[in-house]
């Protein structure tokens, strides 16, 4: 059975009110033309990359320029931070960080010449082969970024492609490099549909704040129950603070605000 995302189709029908006829497809590339720079790629179905909650929210914080931290550091002093919560609040090793986004993943919309020369140069469905194009930018850029899955959506009149790539390398980023070469008319995350339970940290004036959120019912179609667990770190002191206390912390208003986060109980 194909996997399709359903924005990926949400695009794909959008680029079809705008697609041409089809072109001829050009001439194979063989491998050797990216000479042993040529990445392994398996065409069809995406799976799913699951990433630690360090991992997710560090990439979250680092959206906004956090001086005090970089890189592996932020990592550790988040994972830090969380063991210290989990030690002491056991209850909250049930939460998990869920990204928004699909890590190592973008969706492709191409024009008719550059998916023709993906189309005639991936192997066949489940196979797995060194992957060139002879379109050099592009292939230097699919080397660059670790990718290993391509995905063709299988829709006539649209010009498609999901590709799976090192999920280390910050979507955002390889999302705008796409962009700027000959052919990609977008590339676009995948956004992680339904809901669910879920973490979110901000560092502010030497303070952690981190919110942890436990969410239940129907999930995949938007959670029906919520409740907001609200923390403050400092120096290596963990205090946990109360819901009408954190109504009033700046910080906490914030990230409720940017998530979009209110308790739903499911007893009023």
């Amino acid at each position: 059975m194909v996997r399709i995302s359903i924005i990926a189709v949400l695009w794909m029908l959008v680029a079809a009110c705008f697609a041409g006829s089809p072109v001829s497809p050009p001439a194979v590339t063989p491998p050797d033309a990216c000479g042993d720079k040529a990445p392994v790629v398996t065409r069809g179905t995406l799976e799913l990359t699951s990433e630690a909650d360090p991992v997710i929210l560090a990439r979250r914080v680092l959206e906004i320029p956090v001086p005090d931290f970089s890189g592996h550091g932020l990592i550790d002093e988040i994972e830090r931070v969380l063991r210290m919560i989990r030690s002491r609040w056991p209850e909250m090793a049930e939460v998990n960080a869920r990204p928004i986004w699909v890590p190592g993943r973008l969706i492709l919309s191409l024009e008719p010449s550059l998916f023709e020369a993906v189309s005639v140069s991936l192997p066949e469905e489940g196979a797995s082969a060194p992957f060139c194009t002879g379109q050099p930018e592009f292939d230097a850029l699919n080397a660059a970024v670790g990718l290993h899955a391509v995905e063709v959506l299988p829709f006539e009149y649209t010009r498609v492609i999901v590709i799976g790539f090192d999920p280390h390398e910050h979507v955002y980023s390889a999302g705008a490099s796409y962009e700027k070469i000959e052919g990609v008319i977008y590339a676009r995350p995948e956004p992680l549909l339904g809901d669910g339970p879920d973490i979110e940290m901000l560092w502010s004036g030497g303070k952690w704040y981190a919110v942890f959120r436990r969410a239940w019912g129907d999930c995949p179609s938007g959670c029906i129950f919520s409740e907001l667990h609200f923390f403050i770190e400092r120096e290596g002191e963990v205090e946990r603070v109360d819901p009408e206390r954190a109504a009033r912390i700046e910080e906490f208003a914030r990230i409720l605000a940017e998530r979009g986060w209110r308790e739903r109980p499911e007893r009023q």
